[in-house]
């Protein structure tokens, strides 16, 4: 039998980078038609808000994801290695 170091909360974090990336991607395709639009700079300036919380979002959960597969060994701790350990 196969040992595996992944526990329930790795399938939980997985789930949750996985939908604040397609939310991130959802808000840059509705930002990208908005731009070919007459939108105003008002409402440009609400979409462009937007579009750097869903980036941010998911970059935490990336991030959040990452420490917890490095606790498990499964990463390196150096950003510039984050190849699999």
């Amino acid at each position: 039998m196969i040992h595996t170091i992944l526990c329930h909360s790795c399938d939980d974090r997985l789930t949750e980078v996985s939908n604040a990336v397609r939310h991130h991607a959802s808000v840059v395709h509705t930002s990208m038609e908005l731009a070919k639009s007459d939108v105003t700079e008002e409402q440009w300036s609400v979409y462009e808000h937007n579009l750097v919380a869903s980036f941010l979002e998911a970059q935490s959960s990336w991030d959040a994801y990452r420490e917890h597969l490095m606790e498990h060994g499964l990463l390196r701790s150096t950003p510039s290695e984050r190849d699999v350990a």
